[in-house]
């Protein structure tokens, strides 16, 4: 079941044979037992094209995932009763937050627990929930107010919208700004939904339009810009340091209007029984991240989060 479960989301044998880590000739076969027990067609197969999942198929694949659901938690209260954690945790993080999250994840799970497979995929919320509905990841580390229905969250650090800008900025002698003090300068955005629309509503509620100029997918090409004197930027968070790659100070600065709350979440479709694995998850992301989201001031406050 775990050969064909793997067929029908890789598309083919020999991807399924990469992600399972045996050969295409043992998928073939366990493919043609399980049909050969069933007594019914689940795929067809053609050299070159990959495989096809027939309605039978596709019937016996939900149901497939189901037995495998109930075995792997099975396995998690034996691994528990061991006090130990084994196996895959597929991890999605929103691209902008996997910078200052996922490497010290994988420390502590590398150094913590070595069974356990860590494994990373990064993309928009969008594509990350899509994943999370099909089965592709265990969870996703993003932004509670980019959830969609049909995905729950559990909370590891709430986190605040603020400006970054240039130390030489007319306004960075303040230690709060008005989004209308800005309301004529280039704006460099995130171009990235659904940030651009929070960004956007954020701003008209402040009764303004935003002079957007750049909009880059990249946080670095957005604060390296905003360090250049090249416009302001509205950031969910503050790496360490204060400096771009290429060495420039920025400088961030607290939203004097009012910012909906906001937090970074462990995401998980709705109705999901959390594993061991991802409780063990839940429980560090707390620990080591749950004091970094603060919002930051002009003391220097180092917050680990990345852009909205």
């Amino acid at each position: 079941m775990e050969f064909f479960v793997a067929v029908v989301e890789e598309g083919s044998v020999t991807e399924a044979a990469k992600r399972l880590r045996v050969s295409p000739g043992g998928v073939s076969l366990a493919l043609s037992q399980l049909e050969g027990t069933l007594k019914v067609q689940l795929t067809l197969r053609h050299r070159g094209r990959g495989a096809a999942v027939t309605p039978a198929g596709r019937w016996v694949y939900n149901e497939a995932k189901s037995v495998l659901t109930g075995a792997e938690g099975i396995t998690n209260v034996a691994e528990a009763l061991r006090g130990t954690l084994i196996g895959p945790l597929r991890i999605g993080c929103f691209s902008t937050l996997s910078p200052w999250l996922f490497p010290r994840i994988a420390a502590h799970f590398t150094n913590e627990y070595p069974g356990v497979d860590l494994r990373l995929a990064e993309g928009t919320s969008v594509e990350l929930q899509r994943d999370l509905r099909e089965g592709n990841l265990d969870v996703a580390l993003l932004y509670a107010n980019h959830l969609q229905a049909g995905i729950d969250g559990v909370e590891i650090v709430p986190v605040r919208l603020q400006l970054a800008l240039a130390p030489t900025h007319r306004l960075a002698h303040l230690k709060e700004i008005p989004l209308r003090e800005l309301e004529n300068e280039d704006a460099i955005l995130l171009g990235v939904q659904p940030s651009i629309g929070h960004v956007e509503d954020l701003m008209t509620a402040a009764g303004m339009k935003p002079n957007v100029k750049w909009r880059s997918t990249n946080v670095e090409t957005i604060r390296s810009m905003v360090a250049r004197g090249l416009g302001y930027t509205i950031i969910m968070g503050r790496p360490y340091g204060d400096y771009t790659y290429d060495g420039f100070p920025i400088a961030y600065r607290r939203i004097a209007d009012e910012v909906p709350e906001n937090a970074v979440v462990v995401a998980y479709p709705s109705g999901t029984t959390l594993t061991t694995k991802i409780q063990t998850l839940v429980s560090f992301c707390r620990t080591e991240f749950g004091h970094e989201g603060k919002e930051a001031d002009t003391e220097g406050v180092r917050d680990g989060m990345g852009a909205l």
